[in-house]
């Protein structure tokens, strides 16, 4: 049937209750229109909202990532500082080791007495 045919048959309903068939119909389709129009809606929030998820928790991996790094960066140098006070201690000692070495061979000298060191 064509559009033409269609309509005039529409237009020349006489029958109230195909009538008021056609306007359930008409209300129907406006009602589906509007949940459809409200769905997309909240399924573009619960994407707005997926999205908004995914980017917190991507800032608190990279957050973590950025700690973990930063952890391994300061023991790092805590190990390096600790080797280096070891370092200084020891230049230290040494001085002082020398410096007592010097006295005793002054003390020794002068009462006319030396070290002993045995020759291989």
């Amino acid at each position: 049937m064509s559009e033409a045919t269609s309509y005039r048959f529409e237009n020349n309903i006489e029958n109230k209750s195909l009538q008021r068939a056609l306007h359930r119909q008409k209300e129907r389709i406006k009602y589906d229109e509007l949940m459809a129009a409200r769905e997309g809606i909240v399924k573009n929030e619960l994407l707005i909202n997926q999205k908004a998820v995914w980017t917190e928790k991507l800032e608190e991996a990279s957050a973590h990532r950025r700690l973990k790094t930063e952890k391994s960066a300061v023991k790092g140098e805590i190990a390096i500082a600790g080797k280096t006070l070891i370092a200084v201690r020891r230049a230290a000692l040494r001085q002082l080791i020398d410096q007592e070495y010097g006295q005793f061979e002054e003390e020794l000298r002068a009462q006319g007495k030396a070290f002993y060191f045995k020759r291989d």
